[in-house]
């Protein structure tokens, strides 16, 4: 299979073992993401689902959350990366976070899918009629900052975050 051979798609396009899959990798390689969704995803795949159509629609969010679209960088049915783009942004999303986050399975990385999946997640933003997207990243995360900049990002600012000051960087991408 090539590069060409992925696509974006949303979680009606996935498998539950797919995800399952995607999720034990993390939690194997001592990383976090995903884990709080691990027995969702095990035990009501469909209420997993129909609470990612309700997060697009802007259904039932708590007040300090913007609607937001699930997606995942699939090849041949497994999935290699996957990304949430906010429709709008807060004023925290603009201090961190940005419209569109992004992980890539451990055992995929440095392989170009981070800079693939954010090129397509970036068409998917300018159908939700977008005209910019900011991506943020940790300053210390080197390989994040380059699949941004190769996206056309553009650094706007950078600046300590949080209780342990960690510096993030915005940056906007026009579409």
């Amino acid at each position: 299979m090539s590069p060409e051979d992925v696509r974006l798609v949303g979680p009606d396009e996935i498998t539950r073992g797919a995800l399952v899959d995607y999720i034990e990798e993390f939690r194997r390689a001592g990383e976090n993401y995903w884990q709080g969704r691990r027995q969702q995803v095990r035990g009501d795949f469909a209420g997993f689902l129909r609470e990612q159509r309700d997060r697009a629609a802007g259904r039932s969010l708590p007040a300090d959350q913007v609607p937001d679209s699930q997606y995942f960088l699939l090849r041949g049915g497994r999935i290699l990366a996957s990304c949430r783009i906010r429709h709008k942004l807060t004023d925290s999303l603009r201090e961190e976070g940005g419209h569109i986050g992004y992980d890539v399975r451990p055992g995929e990385r440095g392989k170009g899918w981070a800079t693939r999946m954010l090129y397509l997640a970036l068409a998917e933003c300018r159908r939700m009629g977008m005209t910019r997207a900011m991506v943020t990243c940790d300053k210390t995360n080197l390989a994040s900052a380059r699949v941004i900049r190769k996206n056309g990002g553009v650094l706007e600012s950078e600046g300590p975050v949080g209780p342990t000051g960690k510096i993030v960087q915005r940056y906007w991408i026009e579409l």
